[in-house]
């Protein structure tokens, strides 16, 4: 029996072209994913990049979800980044 040998890929995968130096807010979030939408669209982003950064950003929205659930229990005021404008 003839043995055959597999070879793997080094090709890395395409990295996210986006960098955050700092905590995104509100509008920043919505314009990355509509850029994401329009990548897809004109071909300049793939389905694949772009599910991953709807898949960051639904997980972001979900902690910032469970931060205001804690300041409700808590009764304290929250103050969340990610609805703040930047200074």
């Amino acid at each position: 029996m003839a043995t055959r040998k597999i070879e793997q890929s080094t090709k890395k995968p395409e990295a996210a072209k986006v960098t955050i130096r700092r905590s995104m807010n509100i509008v920043e979030l919505r314009e990355e994913l509509s850029a994401s939408i329009r990548g897809i669209r004109d071909g300049t982003r793939t389905a694949a990049n772009a599910n991953a950064i709807t898949n960051a950003a639904g997980k972001i929205l979900s902690t910032v979800k469970t931060e205001m659930e804690y300041y409700k229990l808590t009764g304290k005021t929250p103050k969340i980044s990610l609805f703040l404008a930047d200074k």
